[in-house]
């Protein structure tokens, strides 16, 4: 299945095409952690986050481990997300990464985040930019592109339990009991009426103070 990416390469600017690559990540990605779940490696409800496919959305979470991102793709139909831009060196993933149109965080990353948006795609982004270490923070980038691209911002949590596969640990190092990952949509914002009447400046301000603010408490 692999492969299949690799063909689509050149065809990827299709809707069509972009979309069926998609899907065939979303489905190999949901039969792997159908398999870890059977192998009793971890266990989750990730099962709700298929209600969040929805046009011209930003979906944010917070970012404890390394496989938060496969959740939400192996859910979300036509979702897209930011990845890494070492990646692109990785030539068994980056054929899939490329015909699936995600994003690298590059220096390209807002204009590109912002067009998905308003082209009507739904968008994961995790805003602290990288795995947590031991304090949750946010970065307003994240915030810029809800509100120049998006029509609603919808919150996410994930708690784990026990920590595992955390930013510099090694993947094999980890914990011999099963991992649980518990997902909860927290609230939805409608960005065209967030204080609008306000200059953008103002509104990407008040939006990142308001949902930082609000990770802290959740996990302080």
């Amino acid at each position: 299945m692999i492969f299949i990416p690799i063909i689509l390469l050149n065809l990827q600017r299709f809707r069509v095409v972009k979309n069926f690559s998609r899907f065939l990540v979303r489905i190999s990605w949901n039969f792997f952690l159908k398999s870890t779940e059977f192998l009793g490696y971890q266990h989750s409800n990730y099962q709700i986050l298929k209600e969040l496919s929805s046009p011209n959305t930003l979906i944010i979470c917070n970012h404890p481990s390394l496989l938060d991102v496969v959740f939400f793709i192996s859910q979300i139909r036509n979702v897209n997300c930011v990845v890494k831009k070492e990646l692109k060196k990785n030539i068994f993933l980056y054929p899939a990464i490329k015909s699936s149109g995600y994003i690298l965080n590059d220096d390209f990353i807002l204009d590109k985040s912002i067009d998905v948006l308003k082209n009507g795609e739904t968008l994961i982004i995790f805003p602290e930019g990288s795995r947590t270490k031991e304090e949750i923070l946010m970065h307003k980038a994240a915030f810029f592109i809800a509100i120049k691209g998006a029509k609603k911002l919808i919150v996410t949590t994930l708690r784990m339990n026990p920590r595992s596969l955390q930013k510099g640990q090694k993947w094999y190092k980890t914990p011999k009991t099963k991992i649980g990952y518990n997902f909860k949509i927290e609230k939805e914002i409608e960005l065209d009426y967030y204080e609008s009447q306000k200059p953008d400046t103002l509104r990407v301000r008040s939006l990142f103070n308001e949902i930082n603010e609000f990770y802290k408490k959740e996990f302080k």
